[in-house]
């Protein structure tokens, strides 16, 4: 597979979103040790996507949700040292598995542990984010014969209490949110990280696993958006040495951030955000 192309990164999408589509209606829902649940739909895209993205001999390597817990840490530091491509074969397995259109596909590409370009594909509305080269482009009816391919936009919610808000699992249970706004706890990082960009959501709070986010990141990067920590510290993008994710072998959270990601369109909605909230616990 070529390097970061749009047609093939486009395409990779469209084929897994309709193994996706194709086992929707009856997911069969086992439990992994970390108490997330996974499908077969999970582990047959992300089979799929192996078989174009790890590539060894070629210097091209893959990091997926489901496939992680087999790669020795010799693969691992190859990885972070080369080309390597993150993969969540679906991003929201619990709203998928429960028929909740929120879910999607992600894919990120780490160059020499840095995150550099990332897609997301969510089948429900049909539309594919893929940034390239510092320009988001869009794929509307992917699943269709002649998708609409065109740059795209990034909408920019105002700040105000009629902003919605998008937060992951450890903000819903550990902070004790003090804000008008609506709150919302989907479970996917893709659908939070879609609505955001498309204007529908002021701000997304995510403590998330690398693959969770790698899809999203560098579009959030493209479209000038700002992404920080409650100390004011921006994401650092170099995910191998930044420091700000937990990739010690035998911690009990490898590949998750260390602390809450606030994503919105500008500084003042981070510090909005920032100002009404309180971790309660741990």
């Amino acid at each position: 597979m070529n390097h970061w192309k749009l047609d093939n990164i486009f395409e990779c999408l469209r084929q897994a979103g309709a193994v996706a589509l194709k086992f929707r209606c009856a997911a069969e829902v086992a439990l992994k040790p970390d108490h997330t649940v996974v499908t077969i739909a999970d582990r047959e895209i992300e089979a799929m996507l192996a078989a174009k993205f790890n590539r060894p001999e070629a210097g091209c390597y893959m990091i997926g949700e489901e496939s992680i817990a087999e790669c020795s840490e010799a693969y691992l530091q190859e990885a972070f040292r080369n080309l390597c491509y993150v993969v969540d074969p679906i991003d929201g397995t619990a709203p998928y598995s429960t028929d909740v259109p929120l879910w999607g596909i992600s894919i990120g590409l780490m160059e020499n542990g840095v995150l550099t370009e990332g897609a997301i594909y969510l089948p429900g509305p049909d539309e594919a984010l893929v940034s390239c080269r510092g320009t988001i482009w869009s794929a509307k009816r992917l699943q269709g014969n002649s998708p609409e391919v065109a740059p795209f936009e990034a909408v920019r919610t105002p700040l105000g209490q009629a902003g919605h808000i998008s937060v992951g699992q450890f903000a819903a249970k550990h902070w004790d949110i003090r804000l008008p706004n609506q709150i919302f706890a989907w479970s996917s990082c893709v659908g939070s990280g879609y609505y955001l960009l498309k204007g529908l959501l002021l701000a997304y709070v995510l403590r998330s696993k690398l693959w969770d986010l790698a899809g999203v990141m560098p579009l959030v990067k493209a479209a000038g958006f700002e992404a920080r920590f409650p100390d004011g510290a921006p994401f650092d993008f170099r995910i191998a040495s930044g420091g700000q994710f937990a990739l010690d072998a035998a911690g009990p959270h490898r590949w998750r951030l260390n602390d809450d990601l606030i994503i919105a369109p500008d500084r003042e909605a981070i510090d909005y955000i920032r100002n009404h909230v309180t971790l309660i616990q741990v």
